[in-house]
């Protein structure tokens, strides 16, 4: 939302009614009444019919025969209500720990080469981003065939046992803690095959397994940044002859479109401005924005294809790509006749039209300095809607 609540139901049934000036046909009181009864689940089922009908009707984008998927979490403030801090938990912040504050930790589980997001989860701080990981793996949108691809904080001899046993493969970065990770990072190695051991700890794992194997068999690879900083990936990708050093570096590059994804969600879609207090609200605007996104990634799919194939023939001086803000904005115009007037034929030739017209140039050799530190997200006041 970017306006009141009254101002944008105001909006929308104009649209609806094809007026220029519409009031009141529907006060923000009914909506909040209608919407209690709306479950967050709606969105989630539309979106996972969504994917289902891309993977089954497009020819998606894969890297080496793999369809790669990534994990990465984050977080969300939410509004300050007591249905908010029951199923989300509450904590002490600022300054001087004085203002109780609700927090919500967000995963996606995302296609990096399609911006596709398989399983999206959202829960209180008390879960861990592994735990969240977990519940993505229990989803089963992880299957054989696929490579999974996280950063540092999902490093564990547990994880990688169990993707092995279930066919999967990945590529990991490495904590530098590890003593066998140190020992290769020192050494003038760039690819060197290693054996973890299971802890005891998670010995339970070979019962649900059926396996008397207590190790798991990886490939680690060096890779040396454009700053000298050496990086360390732990992959299951054992053919250093099919797999090369350029290669994993490719691969592992794909991971930074799953830090692009949460831009979009928590800048351009604004998650943390959410149109509603309670905690089901919270819920709802947060699946209906990743079914947005969704649906973005989808229907833009046949243009950036083309413009892919365009820049592999060198046709213009310079590559091209999408414009995604762009993308959202002529896809939220467009939503009311997509959806409600069944217009879906002229909406979409009119959007790959758009799309077209707004293609942006990827200039090459722009860097920028990551800033380490920013201010949290704020949300404007409800009272101060921008108009």
């Amino acid at each position: 939302m970017t306006k009141s609540i009254q101002k944008e139901l105001n909006s929308f049934f104009s649209q609806l009614s094809n007026k220029d000036y519409n009031i009141f046909s529907v006060t923000k009181g009914a909506l909040t009444q209608a919407r209690a009864k709306l479950k967050p689940e709606a969105f989630i089922e539309l979106s996972e019919l969504a994917v289902k009908e891309f993977y089954a009707n497009e020819k998606s984008l894969k890297w080496k025969g793999f369809k790669v998927l990534a994990i990465d979490s984050s977080t969300s403030n939410l509004p300050n209500h007591p249905t908010v801090k029951e199923d989300f938990g509450s904590m002490m912040t600022g300054c001087k720990s004085s203002t109780e504050s609700s927090i919500a930790r967000i995963s996606l589980f995302y296609d990096v080469l399609n911006c596709v997001t398989l399983d999206a989860q959202i829960a209180g701080q008390s879960i861990s981003e592994i735990g969240l990981l977990n519940m993505h793996l229990a989803s089963k949108k992880l299957v054989p065939g696929d490579l999974l691809l996280t950063d540092r904080g999902y490093s564990s001899n547990a994880l990688m046992y169990e993707l092995q046993h279930q066919g999967i493969d990945f590529c990991i970065r490495m904590r530098s803690h590890w003593n066998e990770v140190r020992d290769f990072a020192n050494s003038n190695e760039e690819s060197r095959i290693v054996q973890f051991i299971l802890p005891r700890k998670d010995n339970a794992l070979k019962n649900k397994y059926n396996s008397d194997q207590s190790y798991v068999t990886c490939r680690l690879v060096a890779i040396i940044l454009e700053s000298g900083e050496k990086e360390v990936l732990c992959t299951s990708l054992l053919d250093e002859e099919k797999y090369q050093i350029e290669d994993m570096k490719t691969l592992y590059r794909f991971r930074w479109n799953i830090e692009e994804a949460y831009k979009l969600l928590k800048v351009r879609l604004q998650l943390s401005n959410y149109s509603g207090k309670t905690s089901n609200a919270v819920k709802q605007d947060f699946f209906a924005k990743i079914f947005m996104m969704n649906m973005c990634a989808i229907m833009s799919f046949p243009v950036a294809e083309k413009i892919r194939r365009e820049n592999e023939t060198n046709k213009t001086k310079h590559n091209q790509q999408l414009n995604k803000t762009n993308i959202l904005s002529t896809l939220k115009e467009s939503w009311v006749a997509l959806w409600l007037k069944n217009k879906a034929k002229y909406v979409l030739t009119a959007f790959d039209d758009i799309l077209e017209r707004t293609k942006e140039v990827v200039r090459p050799n722009r860097k920028f300095e990551r800033k380490k530190y920013r201010h949290p997200d704020r949300k404007p006041s409800p009272p101060y809607k921008r108009i």
